[in-house]
């Protein structure tokens, strides 16, 4: 149990509390009984629950292939379930999935999954916590929220930490637009991802290795609100950084301004630098192939590369060779290479 002491406005204390002996979840099993049967929730509680025994109590699992490997089956599902592919690379494949969460590999899990199975996110993770929250409810007489946890890696950061898929008896956003600071100057911007905060609280009590997929946070200042973690997904059209590094090619820069460019033609000077410093920072070398581009090097120095491409504008698809990995590109781009 850990306990966090707040500044002035916020709850004197916060208490968060894993719940033990929870079963191995299956198809089927009622997840409001068994975690009622384990803790006693009172009114305000906020109740974390790990994605992964939401999505196996409804079913959401598959199977590679005969002859497939998990790491196929993970990118043919994820691709499956993706609203549009951000980047493929060697390294991880980024998607859009239909809920709007980017993420690697479709949040598509084999971790902890049991008789070779991948897991697959919630059809709807508002909606299983709703229903969760509704289950909860019947069987304590508690009110109490319900949040949806998965972990996340972050653009631009390393590490990973958990977020909020789900979200069902508060604001998944607590709006301070409209107050004022200790100075008294008005927050025009001010969201806090209350939601996304409370799932990295949850994450403080517990590991993957732990079997503890539950946590109890009591004492935080619940605001009221029906939108779901949907409030944080960001639209599209308000995504500054869209292609991932942040960086746009002269080429892009033209097309944004109305040029008619396409993807194709001989790279600038400054895409085939960046793409040799980008390269070089993991150790890997560029050459011309008749394909596109080999990069010697790991999965992970060619995924840079191929990013790298995919912000300059082209089209990349890849392929396993002896001596790295080849990016398809159109080779007519990388004529007169003389790496």
């Amino acid at each position: 149990m850990r306990e966090r002491g707040a500044s002035s406005g916020a709850p004197a204390r916060l208490v968060v509390e894993a719940v033990g002996g929870l079963p191995e979840v299956q198809p089927g099993d009622d997840l409001a009984a068994l975690i009622a049967a384990r803790t006693a929730l009172v009114d305000g509680d906020v109740v974390a629950v790990a994605q992964k025994i939401v999505s196996k109590a409804e079913g959401a699992l598959a199977h590679p292939r005969p002859g497939e490997s998990h790491e196929a089956a993970r990118r043919r599902l994820a691709r499956a379930h993706a609203e549009r592919v951000v980047v493929d690379t060697p390294w991880v494949l980024i998607t859009r999935t239909h809920h709007g969460l980017v993420c690697a590999n479709g949040g598509i899990d084999a971790s902890n999954a049991g008789d070779g199975a991948l897991i697959l996110l919630p059809d709807d993770p508002d909606a299983s916590a709703r229903l969760l929250r509704a289950g909860l409810a019947e069987t304590t007489g508690a009110d109490v929220a319900v949040v949806i946890t998965d972990t996340f890696g972050r653009p631009w950061r390393r590490g990973q930490t958990d977020v909020a898929i789900g979200v069902a008896g508060m604001a998944a956003l607590d709006d301070e637009r409209g107050g004022t600071d200790r100075d008294g100057a008005p927050l025009e911007v001010t969201e806090v991802a209350l939601a996304d905060e409370v799932a990295a609280a949850s994450d403080l009590v517990r590991r993957k290795a732990s079997g503890t997929p539950v946590v109890v946070l009591r004492g935080l200042v619940r605001p009221s609100g029906r939108s779901g973690a949907t409030a944080l997904v960001r639209p599209s059209e308000e995504d500054l950084f869209a292609h991932g590094r942040g960086r746009l090619s002269a080429r892009l820069r033209e097309a944004a301004a109305g040029a008619a460019v396409g993807a194709g033609g001989a790279p600038t000077p400054w895409e085939r630098d960046d793409l040799d410093a980008l390269a070089r920072s993991a150790g890997a070398t560029l050459t011309a192939h008749p394909e596109g581009l080999l990069v010697r090097g790991d999965r992970l120095a060619a995924g840079l590369v191929a990013a790298g491409l995919a912000d300059q504008g082209h089209g990349v698809a890849w392929r396993e060779a002896p001596h790295g990995v080849v990016l398809l590109v159109d080779p007519a781009a990388w004529a007169g290479d003389d790496t």
